[in-house]
């Protein structure tokens, strides 16, 4: 964690390990976090805490009211989640013990319960029956009937998950629309001038969409599946564009061939045959590194709920 943010955050009697802080603020058991690569919100804190639905409605006002710059929020089921953001790290830090008096008088004022009390039952917290829970990478406190509970529901979920019919040919149609998008994008771009990763990306995001629509399961097959057809489709789509060129080439000279024909005679010229492999390796390349980055975002979109 950044040494400012570190600091900052000691001063509020949390512990601090890595980018990661936890304690108790105001009666509250807080979590914060730090992504320094998010630009939308690198600080993250999560207040544990228990309201009613009418409390929560009221909170949420009296927080937007304050009309904060550069900040999130949205309630979980244990709490309260916040993002926050600035122009700098030195602004942020000098605006947020304000925002945060602001923030967590809100909560005491409008009866949220403190840490002594379970987030989601909103019991009292004894001892013996409570259960420091790992939940997405925060410390959250909970009764240990909740725990039960929670984890029933999350098991359950996990087997009708696995029960659930896989329709990997129903999934590969959607991934093969979403791949002719991607290919419709490369071959715009290449007319124009560019090569780019935009392509993958864009052949990703609506085949993993489609995938889901076709009724395919959203698991690691998806991500194969819909990751694969991309980089075959927009791998194809060079020698494609080649081909077609060779053809109007020969229509328009005249020669009376086919386009492969006459793209195998091109290929035989040693500029033309290196313009063509250049061009394969560049969005061969540019698939790939578009291809890697939402791999990464749907795999971890795909990961499934484990007990806490």
């Amino acid at each position: 964690m950044n040494k400012k943010f570190t600091t900052f955050f000691t001063g509020y009697g949390l512990e601090v390990n890595g980018n990661y802080a936890y304690g108790n603020v105001n009666g509250y058991e807080t979590n914060a976090t730090v992504v320094m690569f998010d630009n939308v919100a690198p600080l993250r804190l999560h207040i544990s805490f228990y309201a009613t639905d009418d409390q929560k409605r009221i909170i949420e006002a009296s927080i937007r009211n304050l009309a904060l710059k550069f900040f999130s929020m949205q309630f979980s089921p244990y709490g309260l989640s916040l993002g926050f953001n600035d122009m700098t790290v030195k602004r942020l830090l000098k605006r947020l013990p304000e925002v945060l008096d602001k923030i967590y008088g809100i909560l005491a004022e409008n009866g949220a319960l403190t840490s002594e009390y379970c987030p989601v039952c909103g019991n009292k917290l004894e001892e013996e029956n409570l259960k420091k829970c790992n939940v997405e990478g925060y410390t959250i406190t909970l009764d240990n009937d909740c725990v039960n509970t929670i984890n029933t529901v999350i098991n359950e979920e996990n087997q009708d998950f696995k029960n659930a019919p896989n329709n990997y040919f129903k999934g590969f149609l959607g991934a093969f629309i979403g791949g002719l998008a991607g290919v419709a994008v490369a071959v715009l771009l290449y007319v124009a001038g560019f090569v780019s990763s935009l392509s993958a990306v864009v052949s990703i995001v609506l085949g993993a969409f489609l995938y889901e629509k076709f009724r395919g399961k959203p698991n690691k097959m998806m991500v194969v599946i819909v990751s694969l057809t991309t980089l075959v489709m927009l791998a194809a789509t060079v020698p494609a564009i080649y081909i077609v060129a060779a053809g109007i080439a020969a229509d328009e000279a005249s020669v009376n061939i086919s386009a492969i024909d006459a793209f195998n005679i091109l290929m035989l010229d040693d500029e033309f045959s290196r313009m063509f492999y250049s061009d394969l390796a560049l969005i061969i390349l540019f698939s790939v590194l578009g291809t890697v980055f939402e791999i990464f975002v749907l795999a971890k979109r795909v990961k499934r709920k484990k007990s806490i």
